[in-house]
């Protein structure tokens, strides 16, 4: 990935998307249905209509507007049509060499979750963002902290302020909270763009938090909004969307069985900082049976790329690209039943790879889990993330049984580290056990626990010591003989030829730009 890209200014991203033409074969049909034109009251036309409507929404901007669907409801755009949660502000005043938009009443419900938001971005829970040319600035707690980039809501006062010159600019604050509320199973959504929505944190501005079922969210951008991008719960599809930039996460979804989520382009999200090991993410998925997530391209997230977190079972990740998120790649977290397999993961979890997290696959407190023909990228970095690994921790026990880290089989991956750094294995943080009596957990590395690599194969760049199990508080690595000697990779290899791949990036649906 050029380096270019990571700092592509977002005005651009969206320009590309928005001015990005589908192929007349894959172009909605929109000339039947309900037409609903820019100013239209949206949720008037629907609660006049039937359940089962169809609706057009036409070409432009359809502002601050809230939709409560009916059962069996389909909304389509016509292409250019937005659905916008923000006002324009063009009323300003100037205070103490700082600018403010006065009469601003909006004040949106927050998590409340003292967990959610990490140290200097205090007001990542505050859903009223503030956008400059389509650019969110960052949310400081006092007016002493307001710069260039920042700017400060006093709520009680009722004012925005900033620093930046309003002057020329297109300048909206996001007040509006869903574009899509929960209230009706059976809905399609197509062919929109929807931006700038204060949903709450963790809340999805289409689907709220996923209570209906069948949703089909297809072929739409999906940016800007504070939240989730989207959430869904079961029986649902959400394939061929552009999900970036949203403020918490791209996509929730679980709570049900049967869910797809195919061909997307997820990346850029939680900008707002939400802490990472509470939900900031690119994806996060919860309580699902039967997840299928098939054939996305899911990067620069800061978080998380894929991750199943809490009773999940029977989930496949395939043919997915994960590549350049903050955290790990793909993890499956205190779940159980997972086939990970087919996919690219590479350059995740750069400067986040404590003890084996940043890895690109993990397995966390998860069993029942087959993990292979996957391409694994460790990047060359000081510290450049991990490869393969499986961590096993106290985790509290849910009604359903016991979270442990066991009969996991990682084989036939491809494993290759560009640099000197970055390990794969097993590491044990329990109190399970410690069966040679060196004062460290070793459950996790037990025959009991049955976590098998094999058949796998790793090339290194001058430092073979890539391998960490359950030894000497988990600090040490050893070498490729030393991991065999436990009992791992019998059938496997490694060699030092290192062969630095392709990072040109896939296009995985008809609006994803592929950046």
């Amino acid at each position: 990935m050029k380096k270019l890209l990571t700092i592509l200014p977002l005005f651009l991203i969206i320009l590309s998307c928005t001015l990005f033409e589908k192929d007349e074969d894959e172009k909605e049909d929109t000339s039947q249905g309900i037409e609903i034109n820019p100013g239209d009251d949206i949720q008037a036309i629907v609660d006049a209509n039937p359940a089962g409507s169809t609706y057009i929404l036409k070409s432009g901007v359809h502002r601050m507007q809230e939709i409560w669907p009916k059962d069996g409801n389909t909304f389509i755009g016509e292409d250019g049509a937005i659905l916008n949660g923000s006002r324009v502000l063009t009323e300003f005043e100037q205070e103490g060499g700082l600018y403010y938009a006065p009469d601003q009443t909006q004040e949106g419900q927050t998590h409340g979750d003292p967990g959610v938001c990490p140290e200097g971005w205090e007001r990542c829970d505050r859903p009223e963002d503030l956008f400059f040319d389509d650019v969110p600035l960052r949310h400081v707690t006092s007016l002493d902290a307001v710069e260039q980039g920042k700017y400060f809501f006093d709520y009680d006062a009722d004012r925005i302020y900033f620093a930046d010159d309003p002057e020329g600019h297109t300048v909206e604050t996001s007040v509006t909270t869903w574009a899509f509320i929960s209230s009706g199973n059976n809905i399609t959504i197509k062919n929109l763009i929807v931006e700038k929505y204060a949903s709450q944190t963790d809340w999805g501005t289409l689907g709220v938090g996923g209570e209906a079922t069948n949703w089909i969210i297809e072929g739409c951008e999906i940016r800007l909004n504070h939240g989730a991008g989207i959430v869904v719960g079961g029986e649902s599809i959400v394939r061929g969307n552009y999900l970036h930039h949203n403020g918490h996460v791209g996509v929730n979804a679980g709570g049900g069985a049967n869910i797809l989520i195919e061909s997307n382009e997820i990346s850029y999200n939680n900008y707002t900082r939400v802490y990472p090991g509470w939900g900031g993410a690119g994806t996060k998925f919860y309580l699902s049976d039967n997840l299928q997530v098939i054939g996305n391209y899911v990067h620069h997230n800061l978080g998380h790329g894929l991750w199943t977190d809490i009773d999940n079972t029977n989930t496949l990740y395939e043919g997915n690209w994960v590549w350049w998120n903050e955290h790990n790649g793909i993890e499956h977290e205190v779940s159980y039943n997972v086939i990970i397999r087919n996919n690219d993961v590479r350059y995740n979890g750069i400067n986040n790879d404590i003890w084996l997290f940043g890895s690109q696959i993990l397995i966390y407190n998860s069993s029942d889990g087959e993990i292979y023909n996957n391409t694994i990228i460790v990047a060359s970095h000081e510290y450049p993330g991990n490869g393969i690994s499986i961590i096993h921790d106290d985790r509290p026990d849910p009604p359903y049984g016991p979270f442990y880290s066991q009969n996991n089989y990682f084989h036939h991956n491809e494993i290759t580290y560009l640099g000197l750094y970055g390990g794969s294995g097993i590491v044990d943080g329990s109190n399970d056990e410690d069966s040679d009596g060196d004062g460290t957990s070793d459950w996790g590395c037990s025959s009991e626990a049955n976590n098998v690599f094999d058949y796998n194969s790793y090339h290194h760049n001058g430092i073979p010591e890539k391998f960490q199990f359950c030894e000497i508080g988990d600090e040490e690595y050893f070498t490729w003989d030393e991991f065999r000697a436990f009992g791992q990779e019998l059938n496997g290899t490694m060699d030092s030829n290192v062969i630095v791949p392709d990072d040109t990036p896939p296009i995985v649906c008809a609006i994803c730009p592929g950046l």
